[in-house]
């Protein structure tokens, strides 16, 4: 473990206190049932910790992304829209655009250190989220084959294609 593993496990538990601080009692049916699932996998603290802090860390980036986002859209009302419908290719009419900044660099741990497999548990845990959703799509609803109307395969004899008996 690193000084950047230790500062995220930190800021994570001193958040985690402030929520003890200011929540309502716990759920004492969930809380025990958690224990009971911690008990038969004790890593999940581990990995639990490491997910909380890339969600937090891609909350972060999604929050500067929006405050960019509404930076701009406030800089084009505010920009004048001079310039006809081809003003836009001889360099008139629109401000310049700023350039987006891409998503915030995730801290990395040292080798084989906490930071070091959070974006892997994170994407673990993402997929098989994304996986579950899909199955659950996929298995949740009904799937009924219908015929096809009486009306539809007889308008195919009508779109000009030949008897393809021969094939």
């Amino acid at each position: 473990m690193d000084t950047n593993d230790r500062q995220a496990i930190t800021g994570l538990f001193e958040k985690l206190a402030q929520v003890a601080r200011q929540a309502p009692d716990r759920d004492a049916e969930a809380e025990r049932f958690i224990g009971e699932s911690i008990a038969r996998q004790p890593g999940a603290p581990y990995y639990m910790a490491q997910t909380v802090v890339v969600q937090e860390h891609a909350l972060n980036a999604a929050q500067s992304r929006i405050e960019e986002l509404e930076a701009e859209l406030a800089d084009a009302r505010t920009s004048p829209q001079g310039g006809g419908f081809l003003s836009g290719l001889f360099g008139g009419g629109t401000a310049p655009r700023r350039p987006a900044r891409g998503p915030q660099p995730m801290p990395q741990g040292a080798p084989g250190g906490f930071l070091a497999g959070a974006g892997q548990t994170a994407m673990g845990v993402a997929g098989g989220m994304l996986l579950a959703n899909a199955l659950a799509g996929m298995f949740g609803g009904e799937a009924e084959a219908a015929e096809a109307p009486a009306e539809a395969e007889s308008d195919l004899g009508d779109a000009g294609f030949e008897d393809d008996s021969d094939w």
